[in-house]
């Protein structure tokens, strides 16, 4: 028995459930993938979209163009605060005491650690609580 033409023009394809026809891959809205160097050939450099500031010579030298060179304003009254971008070489380091245990690594400490996660979940157990002249930074 021959199938009929629009069997035959259906053969190839798959449906979905409600017997919509899909033909292999779709191609609408959020199904297509965004393109990555990971989906490109071994040539395929995407870039970060950001330009150069300047054009290669016939020397083969680069000339920098100050109009294309990126600029930052600092906004006004921050030369008055006292806000620093780095952390003071004098501020004392944050350093974790393991007492009674060997180390970080411990399994004796690690399965404390689950003891307490079961009895108090989330919360501090009341032996790690913060002791008396706790002083949080920042």
């Amino acid at each position: 028995m021959k199938p009929s033409a629009v069997q035959q023009l259906l053969r190839p394809w798959q449906k979905y459930r409600d017997q919509k026809i899909f033909y292999g891959l779709t191609k609408s809205g959020n199904k297509r993938w965004s393109l990555t160097t990971k989906q490109g050939n071994k040539d395929f450099y995407k870039g970060t979209n950001s330009t150069g500031v300047g054009s290669w010579t016939n020397k083969g030298q680069y000339r920098i163009n100050w109009e294309k060179v990126r600029t930052y304003v600092v906004p006004a009254g921050v030369d008055s605060s006292d806000l620093k971008p780095f952390v003071c070489p004098t501020a004392p380091s944050i350093k974790n005491a393991y007492a009674g245990f060997a180390g970080a690594t411990d399994g004796k400490l690690h399965l404390r650690k689950v003891m307490e996660f079961i009895k108090y979940g989330t919360e501090e157990s009341p032996e790690m609580a913060r002791k008396d002249g706790w002083k949080e930074r920042g």
